[in-house]
This record gives structure tokens, sequence and C-alpha cells, in this order.
């Protein structure tokens, strides 16, 4: 904005007297007046409303025993930096697998496919393609963070779901086939 802008702005805010100026021999003080932080505090609101407007999906399932390949993909740099770019954590070299057992949870799981998702891109080299995977941040048993990631060229049938961390989370959880667990998430 242009100095003009700015001191027309502040006019209109103290004419609506939402702002108070007083001027010093340094310069000028600008405070917010009593009806200023009211506004400030609704419209802090309604922010807060739109970014926490997300809910939660719930889905319990069984810890299982997986083949090892997610920690193959996991740990290779594109999917790293992809996960560290989009989810914001450094995950864990390796996936924990959960089969879903009952119907509410397994209705659950297929509304994620109809979901607003976060999308890794698909990956081309030379030697291979790297397929895209859909992710939903997510919390295991309440931990945080979180994801559930469905890689698109997956061989896993719809009631079985990858969640990754930052954690090795069947240590971080004390976990062992057959556990059940929680995952939340949010989309």
């Amino acid at each position: 904005m242009s100095q003009q802008t700015v001191s027309r702005k502040l006019k209109e805010l103290e004419e609506k007297g939402f702002i108070r100026r007083t001027i010093t021999p340094v310069g000028e003080i600008i405070s917010l007046t009593e009806k200023g932080q009211e506004v400030l505090s609704q419209c802090l609101e309604l922010l807060k409303n739109a970014v926490t407007s997300a809910h939660a999906i719930k889905i319990i399932g069984k810890v299982t025993s997986g083949l090892g390949e997610g920690r193959i993909f996991i740990s290779l740099p594109y999917y790293k930096e992809s996960f560290e770019k989009f989810l914001g954590f450094t995950p864990y070299p390796g996936t924990l697998n959960l089969v879903i057992y009952d119907r509410v949870s397994l209705e659950n799981r297929l509304i994620l496919d109809t979901e607003r998702h976060i999308l890794i891109p698909e990956f081309k080299s030379e030697n291979r393609i790297l397929g895209a995977v859909k992710a939903f941040p997510a919390s295991i048993n309440g931990l945080k963070p979180a994801a559930i990631v469905f890689p698109l060229r997956s061989t896993h049938p719809k009631s079985v779901i990858e969640i990754i961390s930052p954690y090795h989370l069947r240590e971080k959880l004390n976990l062992k086939d057959g556990d059940d667990v929680e995952i939340e998430a949010y989309v």
C-alpha cells in the first residue's frame, strides 16, 4: 500500500472508533480501542472456525504386519521429501498397517475416497514411475502428527489402511499385531 492509502485507512479506523491515534515527539502511537478489540476478537474467531472447520472421520482397525514395502517406499527421497513438504513431518521409514473389521469404520474408510485430500503427485524418472499418493492428516490413539496414506497403485483391499508418522508407531504406542487402534482422519 502507498503511504497515502495507509493514512486514509488509519483515518477511517479512527472515525469508526476502532483505533486511537496519539502524536508523540518521536512519532505516532496507534492502539486499539475496546470496540476495535471486540471486532478483532470476532474476526479471529471467524478465522479460527474457518481453519478448524475440518471434521474428523474415525476408523477403528487392528494392527497387522505388512510385507515391508512401506519401508522401501517411505525411504525413497521423493516420497520422504514430499511428505515433509505436504504433511509437515519427516516420516519414520515404514508404515503401520491396519485391517478394518467393523461396518461403520469400513463405511468411514470409503467416505475418505470422496473427501478432500492431500495429493502427492506421481513422479517419473528414467528408470521408474513412483505412483501418486492420497494423504489425510490424522491422529492414531490421539497421537499426532500422523497421516493415512493411500498409494494410488496399491494392492491393498479397501479394508487395509497404512499410517505414517514421524514415530515408530509400534514402539511409541506399544502396539503388536491384533491390537485395536483408533484413527481420526482430518478432512
